[in-house]
């Protein structure tokens, strides 16, 4: 399509919205990007340091924000969860489409109550767009399919870091409220709460992640996948180094992200699928200064407001990733970016 691609990145100036700003700049151009948020001055130096006249900065404040999102096609949320429905709201007043990050199970089940004023509207919100949850879903349709149905899904998240650094290797609040809250599972077809930090396993991931401790955590995989494929069996868990933990739970971990100089990690998210395992790899990109989880974290929300904005995706109302991103051109726009689909075979 001819037209401007208008796109606003709510909390561009994280480490997971600097990404998308990224993959939408060098993904077409004919992309226009306003990296908003609350710290302005943040967001305009990162637009200049792009020096790209396709790309602006001003502030926004995700509690009122429609102002800023009019006249725009599509806008990614990449704040904490806690603003995805003030967004969203936001988002129907303005007229414009919605991504965002994943609503840690509780705000996903409340936004999905927006299917109807979205459809009414003739928008599309697609929820929790990232790696886990996003990939992984997308990833869940396509075994799925290949297998002719399931009854059960095991999502299992692992990563390698090369060149560790002290801190929170993504956002403290969201690791906190995984370790804190209490997860939600799906066994024998119903929905139940169990406690947070519990079912520890090691999981044994191809090179160069290897063998990992994973624990389960409260996600938002868990909230739609039951229901889209009619799962008997569901639960998340993503590899935490146990003593990592023990300090987090002390609040001995310092207050600050990884630092992002030189990143030199490894992540492969899995879904396993009636005992099949289908993985997606990802690897850390230096240029950007990003780790391989800012990378499959960031790039799938860019990757699917471009569809929305060029009409790949058509459908309207607030969808799950695995029931609107097609998997085909997904995976083929995954593989641009380095990232790659493997089927583990026994």
């Amino acid at each position: 399509m001819s037209f401007a691609r208008k796109f606003v990145v709510l909390g561009g100036v994280g480490a997971i919205g600097r990404v998308v700003v990224r993959d939408l700049l060098e993904s077409h151009p004919r992309n226009h990007i306003l990296i908003a948020d609350f710290n302005a001055p943040a967001a305009q130096a990162y637009a200049r340091s792009l020096r790209s006249r396709r790309v602006g900065g001003c502030f926004a404040d995700a509690r009122d924000c429609a102002r800023v999102l009019r006249g725009h096609t599509v806008v990614i949320n990449c704040t904490q969860h806690d603003f995805n429905m003030r967004v969203m709201r936001a988002a129907l007043l303005a007229g414009v489409h919605y991504v965002d990050l994943g609503g840690l199970f509780t705000w996903t089940r409340k936004q999905l109550r927006l299917h109807r004023p979205f459809q009414r509207a003739g928008l599309t919100a697609i929820l929790g767009m990232g790696c886990a949850p996003g990939i992984t879903n997308v990833l869940t349709r396509y075994a799925v399919e290949k297998l002719g149905g399931a009854r059960s899904v095991k999502i299992r998240v692992g990563t390698r870091d090369f060149n560790p650094s002290p801190g929170f290797p993504y956002s403290e609040q969201t690791i906190r409220e995984e370790l804190t809250l209490s997860a939600w599972i799906v066994a024998n077809g119903k929905f139940r709460e169990v406690a947070p930090r519990t079912g520890w396993e090691q999981v044994r991931f191809p090179k160069p992640v290897g063998t990992q401790w994973v624990v389960r955590t409260r996600h938002s995989e868990v909230a739609t996948l039951p229901v889209t494929f009619g799962l008997r069996q569901c639960d998340f868990k993503v590899g935490f180094d146990r003593a990592f933990v023990r300090d987090v739970m002390a609040r001995r971990v310092p207050n600050h992200p990884v630092e992002r100089g030189r990143p030199d990690d490894y992540e492969i998210a899995r879904v396993l699928v009636d005992g099949v395992a289908f993985d997606c790899h990802a690897r850390a990109h230096r240029r950007w200064h990003a780790s391989a989880g800012d990378v499959d974290t960031g790039c799938p929300p860019s990757i699917v407001a471009q569809m929305i904005a060029t009409g790949q995706v058509e459908q309207r109302g607030v969808l799950p990733p695995e029931s609107a991103v097609p998997v085909a051109a997904f995976f083929a726009e995954l593989r641009k970016r380095g990232m790659k689909i493997v089927e583990v075979r026994s």
